[in-house]
């Protein structure tokens, strides 16, 4: 995790940074959307490989992925960042019917839960980390 620590009490905290990796860029807007509305930096990738990049190109806090995308799914994208980012906090979010059977993903959230949910359930994993 990068902007989560503080160091000093005097300090304000920085935001935490987000990246959500969806092929939709509908679900990539709203995640934006909500996210930068409750005061997080929101980094977005339209599939694992351009996520994988991004995590080398940004201090990211937590990772909201998709399960089915083209190229790489998203349990295979969270196996992936565990490996070298093993602390990472990693949300599933998705329509997927059942929660996928990888140790990768720290929560999983269905899509029919909306947005609201979506930040709840940021900021919850982020608490506990």
């Amino acid at each position: 995790m990068c902007s989560s620590s503080i160091s000093g009490t005097d300090r304000v905290r920085p935001k935490a940074s987000i990246l959500c990796v969806d092929d939709s860029q509908n679900i990539l807007l709203i995640c934006r959307t909500i996210l930068e509305a409750s005061g997080f930096e929101v980094f977005t990738a339209s599939d694992g490989k351009a996520g994988l990049e991004a995590l080398d190109q940004h201090c990211i806090d937590a990772v909201v992925v998709d399960n089915r995308m083209p190229g790489m799914t998203g349990p295979e994208l969270a196996q992936a960042i565990k490996q070298v980012h093993e602390n990472l906090p990693i949300l599933m979010f998705s329509d997927s019917a059942s929660e996928p059977k990888t140790a990768a993903i720290d929560f999983f959230l269905n899509k029919k839960n909306g947005p609201r949910a979506l930040r709840d359930a940021v900021i919850s994993l982020l608490a506990t980390r």
